[in-house]
């Protein structure tokens, strides 16, 4: 993608956006407007391993930083890196989907592949979260609550134009939610409980077994809209997600609690059924919005992070 019809952001350069995901990569350049110049995408799914895929990623980067010297003029002046998971500076933590993702040190490669560069890296949940923060539905408020339906479930917290982390940088980490008071497993066996029952591709997963068919969130939410059986299915998925999300509610007291994520296509039928559990128990319930920046979240919200002016590190 590329576009010519900018402002004087040339004189100021530009930044390099990455948003890792579970099933692909973002990668873009983008003015200090947030707009975009030049833009691509990979599957990480077929470059079949961490390494290989952060190492295409910097690859794609690099050609995108030339292309927009040509097409945009400046210098790449900083990065932003939204990544699933917790990154640390010699591997990153709670990012199961991405073989070996977890034994990389991704701050290292890509200050080798662009040296002398700032870079800003965190959660991509929580980057999108900070693209509501800035310029989306959680703007001007003063404690909010991004909650991401995809693939994965996650959450972030944010307060006084923050996005809070946590004393771990596992902040609203959801997934790990047990369901149950006799939970057998959890985090210590790589199980993340909330997550494994409602997260969109556990949903295709179980819908594939009990139905007997190859399917997809997507496709379950489809056939609860005409066939009975798959609509009581879906229903107690709804159920279970209402309660997790109450109980936030009640803790955080938010303003407004913001959804993104691909399962948010169906906000529907799930933001009604919230809604009423929130009327029902939350004592002080908040507004429910959908996520502004719904599609690339997670690179909006690199771009963001390449543009915050202190440049945080996690260690």
């Amino acid at each position: 993608m590329s576009n010519n019809n900018y402002s004087n952001d040339q004189q100021e350069g530009f930044v390099l956006a990455f948003d890792f995901g579970g099933t692909k990569m973002a990668i873009a350049t983008a003015t200090y407007s947030r707009e975009i110049i030049e833009r691509i995408e990979v599957s990480t799914v077929e470059c079949g391993d961490g390494e290989t895929a952060l190492n295409r990623a910097i690859q794609a980067g690099a050609e995108l930083v030339q292309k927009t010297k040509v097409s945009f003029g400046g210098m790449l002046e900083r990065i932003g890196i939204a990544s699933l998971g917790v990154t640390f500076t010699d591997r990153v933590a709670m990012a199961p989907n991405i073989s070996g993702w977890e034994n990389l040190k991704i701050e290292q490669k890509m200050k080798e592949a662009f040296p002398g560069t700032p870079i800003h890296i965190d959660n991509d949940v929580k980057a999108a979260a900070l693209a509501e923060l800035r310029r989306g539905a959680l703007k001007e408020k003063r404690v909010g609550l991004f909650v991401n339906f995809g693939t994965g479930i996650s959450a972030a917290f944010t307060m006084d134009n923050r996005v809070l982390q946590g004393h771990n940088g596992a902040a609203g980490e959801i997934a790990y939610l047990l369901r149950k008071k006799d939970e057998q497993q959890g985090f210590k066996e790589d199980v993340a409980p909330f997550e494994e029952f409602a997260g969109g591709k556990a949903i295709g997963e179980r819908s594939s077994a009990y139905f007997g068919t190859e399917m997809t969130a997507k496709d379950l939410f489809v056939r609860a809209r005409k066939e009975e059986p798959a609509r009581k299915f879906l229903e107690e998925i709804l159920q279970e997600i209402a309660f997790h999300i109450t109980n936030l509610m009640i803790s955080w007291d938010p303003e407004i609690v913001v959804f993104g994520g691909g399962l948010i296509g169906a906000s529907d039928v799930i933001l009604p059924f919230i809604e009423k559990y929130a009327k029902q128990f939350v004592p002080f319930p908040p507004q429910l919005a959908i996520a502004h920046f719904n599609r690339d979240a997670g690179l909006y919200g690199a771009i963001e992070l390449a543009m915050e002016q202190e440049n945080r590190t996690a260690n």
